[in-house]
């Protein structure tokens, strides 16, 4: 398990800045975020997931300190966070209809060349289906019959 590079104070800067901006297009979501190294790089991370964990959406960026020696750790994650700031501003502008793809891929931001990717995912769906697998059949019939009694459905 990597150890997060945010201490608490720039962490709160962040969500902060990032539920300032995008917090009036949450729709019964909640919004996370982490920071840490994967090799020499920082990778930053947002996710947005629906309060009944219907809809997950993992969305990560990083960039090479070796392609940019001159910038420091800071710097790099700084423009992560900032490629990802723009995301969800074009993401929401599209009406949720704009994704990055699964595999990491290229970016051009700015003068900069930043790696992101991203992944949805039903995780209350997984977590039963790894109940089902390991034959809790009645942790999944609740869970189904209480999504039947849902509000819309």
């Amino acid at each position: 398990m990597s150890k997060s590079i945010l201490d608490a104070k720039r962490y709160a800067a962040i969500f902060k800045v990032l539920h300032d901006r995008h917090g009036t297009s949450l729709m019964d979501e909640t919004l996370t975020i982490a920071a840490r190294i994967e090799g020499a790089n920082p990778l930053f991370q947002v996710v947005l997931e629906k309060k009944d964990r219907t809809i997950r959406y993992t969305m990560e960026a990083a960039v090479s300190r070796v392609a940019y020696p001159a910038m420091s750790l800071g710097e790099t994650l700084d423009v992560c966070v900032d490629f990802l700031d723009w995301y969800l501003a074009e993401y929401f502008r599209e009406d949720r209809d704009a994704f990055l793809p699964l595999d990491w891929k290229a970016f051009r931001f700015g003068d900069l060349e930043v790696m992101a990717r991203g992944d949805l995912r039903n995780a209350l769906l997984d977590d039963l289906a790894d109940a089902w697998l390991q034959g809790d059949t009645e942790s999944v019939t609740k869970a189904v019959e209480g999504l039947k009694k849902r509000p819309g459905r």
